[in-house]
């Protein structure tokens, strides 16, 4: 487990100062003392050496950067000295408990590389981790076309196609679908393991990051990035405790909007899915399915900021015109925005 103070922080953050020094007075009050703080900052209004100096408990080491979140994170875990990377949205909001009981964890479970607690989300004025899934209908969706789910399934009296589809969830536990879409739906227990979880405030090897760096192809705002590392982790996946939480504030500040992200996760995900070995068994096909479910949903809500966003990205992948793919081949990174 991690020794005292053996733990290296890395933020990487572009012009959200504010947030910034929130998050700092977070850190500056843990009860888990850390060896240091790597700021990585892409920004045009950088703290001053003095705001830097003003957090007593923390040894703070300020890096500039190009304007990418990926080769920022890459660059502070190499700069790292210790053997732990705290890795850590700049808007997030974290108990002084929060990493005492990461590191608990840790000791009790050695086996442990990657661990966090639960990401909370701020959603129709109630802090969430996750989307659980109350409806016959929207269960048989999100089967039907192997889609994400992100949520527990709370279902009851239940005709026999839903209970055989409630099954197959349960027998599958958390796991990657078929179109290569994350599929947590068990939250059961002091902690669950999943194959996949955002990495914003997650303790973890040195060596395991090292070993799956950020994809620097990906865009400067690293859409999907997450996704990536841990597809790249060895052992069974990350470890999500059920008694730790972190409030993730999602700063409007260089924030892309909802169709944005959207065609860029999904462009992200087809990437992965060719060079990730871990989604060996996913294919394109399947993803193209799932893209269609979520074309037809847009459709039916009338949700009308979606609905181009969803038809570009089935369009783009089924062309082989995904630039994040094109990019891989030779190394380079997408300068060029998309959608």
């Amino acid at each position: 487990m991690p020794d005292k103070k053996n733990i290296t922080v890395v933020i990487p953050t572009c012009d959200r100062r504010s947030r910034l020094l929130a998050l700092l007075s977070n850190l500056d009050r843990s009860a888990y003392p850390l060896h240091e703080v790597i700021i990585v900052d892409s920004g045009n209004d950088p703290l001053s050496p003095d705001e830097c100096l003003a957090f007593k408990h923390l040894s703070i080491q300020y890096l500039r950067s190009s304007p990418s979140v990926c080769i920022q994170r890459n660059t502070g875990i190499q700069k790292a000295a210790s053997p732990w990377i705290f890795l850590c949205d700049d808007d997030i909001e974290m108990p002084a408990d929060y990493l005492q009981k990461l590191t608990r964890h840790i000791a009790d479970h050695p086996e442990t590389g990657a661990v966090s607690g639960l990401f909370l989300q701020l959603e129709h004025n109630e802090w969430i981790a996750g989307y659980p899934i109350r409806s016959n209908g929207a269960l048989l969706w999100k089967f039907i076309f192997r889609l994400g789910v992100w949520g527990r399934i709370t279902l009851k009296n239940n005709n026999l196609i839903i209970r055989n589809v409630l099954k197959y969830y349960q027998r599958k536990g958390n796991h990657i679908s078929r179109s290569g879409w994350p599929v947590i739906t068990d939250f059961s227990g002091d902690f669950f393991i999943s194959p996949i979880y955002t990495l914003g405030a997650a303790l973890i090897k040195k060596d395991w990051l090292l070993q799956s760096p950020f994809d620097e192809v990906l865009d400067n705002h690293g859409i999907g990035d997450n996704y990536g590392v841990a597809l790249g982790f060895p052992g069974k996946g990350i470890h999500i405790l059920n008694d730790a939480f972190v409030y993730h504030h999602q700063e409007p500040a260089n924030r892309l909007l909802r169709p944005t992200q959207y065609f860029r996760r999904v462009l992200a995900l087809d990437y992965f899915i060719s060079t990730r070995k871990k989604l060996a068994y996913t294919s394109r096909y399947w993803l193209l399915w799932s893209l269609t479910g979520n074309l037809l949903a847009f459709m039916l809500a009338r949700d009308t900021t979606m609905i181009r966003p969803a038809a570009r990205s089935i369009w783009t992948i089924a062309s082989g015109r995904n630039p994040y793919k094109q990019a891989g081949k030779t190394g380079e990174k997408v300068i060029k925005p998309i959608l």
